[in-house]
């Protein structure tokens, strides 16, 4: 009888514990909880920085900040790297476009390029060319000093015209003042005046609505006007010719501003692996036909870097009698960055040194 009342003691105390629990009321964290959590989704978002003011602001912190200039074009600025050349007279400056993805310091061809022509007797200038429209933008905001791309352009504030003002110097003509007769004086009696309205007061001036930043034109007009104010600071430098040097992706740039822009300096253009973008309407092949200066064309002999693409242009300059169009190929590369790099940057400084036949 004593382990049958144990067993009865047991299940009903059970059974009341699970009452208790039933009845007691839910935890008072889980709204709580979910109110917290529908503010996060709420709260906006910080905008993430793009690629090219990540790119510039890293620069500042690296060895290379003393380099850091900045350009303007008519609705915005931006970074460049210039390095100037190391002989007493330049041959020029050469204006170096990285390809998509790529930095104004890439370590592959833009980079070693930037570094050693100087040492052949070129000015360097490489350009933090903009963000694609369509490209992702992952990376973290850094805190850095405001850099060029960060910079806005207001439109020039109109001239202010002066408000129209009576003239203080009129002199009214002189009359004669007959003399005074004694009359018996008798005091005015205090009158209350009011005090003068102020105009100014009771009629501010309305203040001038602060003027909207520029428009920022499309993506080709940005990479073009860029190329623009490169150009410019060559004239600055008075370098007696510029090479538009491209990377791939800047190739098809470098190639596209030669071939529809005419500039008071001497222009030859420099690609190397090029490669097509999209955001150009025309191909390699029309505006190879469509040129009439110097074009140094480096690709790597390797049926993966589109060896087809190489032959489509060199076609397209035999079509258009192009006889100061050259093709040079380059040996796959070989694994060691610095033995590639090496090898480009004598080819490259081959071609740009070496005496060019009259256009």
């Amino acid at each position: 009888m004593s382990t049958l009342s144990v067993a009865a003691v047991l299940l009903a105390s059970g059974l009341y514990c699970a009452s208790v629990l039933a009845e007691s009321p839910p935890s008072a964290e889980s709204p709580a909880t979910e109110a917290n959590q529908a503010a996060i989704q709420a709260a906006p978002r910080a905008p993430l920085i793009e690629r090219t003011i990540l790119n510039a602001q890293a620069i500042q912190f690296s060895s290379d900040a003393e380099q850091l200039i900045s350009l303007s074009t008519p609705t915005e600025h931006f970074s460049a790297l210039f390095l100037p050349a190391n002989v007493g007279v330049a041959r020029g400056l050469v204006i170096l476009l990285p390809g998509t993805g790529e930095t104004f310091d890439w370590p592959m061809t833009i980079g070693p390029l930037r570094r050693k022509l100087p040492n052949a007797g070129w000015h360097t200038l490489s350009l933090n060319l903009p963000e694609p429209p369509a490209a992702a933008l992952t990376a973290n905001q850094l805190i850095a000093e405001p850099v060029a791309e960060q910079i806005v352009i207001q439109p020039p504030a109109p001239l202010e015209t002066p408000a129209e003002t009576a003239l203080e110097d009129e002199v009214e003509p002189e009359t004669e003042v007959p003399e005074p007769v004694d009359e018996p004086i008798e005091e005015p009696a205090e009158e209350e005046t009011a005090p003068p309205l102020d105009d100014d007061a009771n009629n501010p001036e309305p203040l001038a609505p602060e003027p909207l930043p520029l428009p920022v034109p499309d993506y080709p007009e940005r990479i073009s006007n860029f190329i623009d104010a490169a150009i410019a600071y060559a004239a600055s430098l008075n370098a007696p010719e510029v090479i538009l040097l491209g990377h791939r992706e800047g190739a098809h740039w470098a190639l596209a501003y030669q071939s529809q822009h005419n500039s008071a300096v001497p222009i030859r253009t420099v690609l190397i692996a090029a490669h097509s973008d999209t955001a150009i309407e025309e191909s390699f092949e029309n505006l190879i036909n469509a040129s009439v200066h110097p074009i140094a064309d480096f690709y790597y002999k390797n049926p993966a870097n589109n060896d087809r693409e190489a032959l489509q242009r060199l076609n397209a300059s035999r079509r258009a009698q192009l006889q100061q169009y050259q093709q040079i190929g380059l040996s796959a590369e070989s694994g060691v960055q610095s033995i590639d790099q090496e090898l480009l940057f004598r080819r490259v400084k081959g071609w740009l040194n070496k005496p060019q036949k009259p256009e």
